[in-house]
């Protein structure tokens, strides 16, 4: 049986680079980049190369980051992004736009989403089938 894939957010991936990040969490996303279970998308890659010091570290990173798994962005995900935006506005909840168009990819992926990042518990709360843990 396949391991289902983890999507990290950028939120989730900026934990992971500080220095004073538990070891626990740190080992946890080592492990799933270890068994290829760990997927990205450009969109993330962005969020993350926009806080880089220099172009060594921005060259470095957008290395290691696009040779994971890429999730494209296809017409199906845009599609669910906007039903995803409209309902939620609908209920009184309004989130960043990307992070409904994330929310939208990990939901037609059936990705798991690892986050720190409170726009998803609530995107969750009212839709069911965005799968997501927040990293503590």
């Amino acid at each position: 049986m396949k391991t289902k894939s983890v999507l990290l957010d950028s939120s989730a991936w900026i934990i992971s680079f500080q220095k004073n990040t538990s070891t626990p969490l740190k080992d946890r996303i080592k492990k799933y980049i270890s068994t290829n279970e760990v997927v990205i998308s450009e969109v993330i890659i962005l969020e993350l190369l926009q806080g880089c010091r220099d172009s060594y570290e921005k060259d470095s990173l957008q290395q290691s980051l696009e040779s994971l798994a890429i999730l494209p962005l296809e017409q199906k995900v845009w599609k669910r992004a906007y039903e995803l935006g409209f309902n939620l506005r609908r209920k009184g909840v309004t989130i960043p736009t990307i992070d409904v168009l994330i929310a939208a990819l990990a939901i037609e992926n059936k990705c798991c989403l690892f986050h720190k990042d409170r726009h998803f518990c609530m995107v969750s709360e009212h839709f069911k089938e965005l799968q997501e843990e927040y990293l503590e």
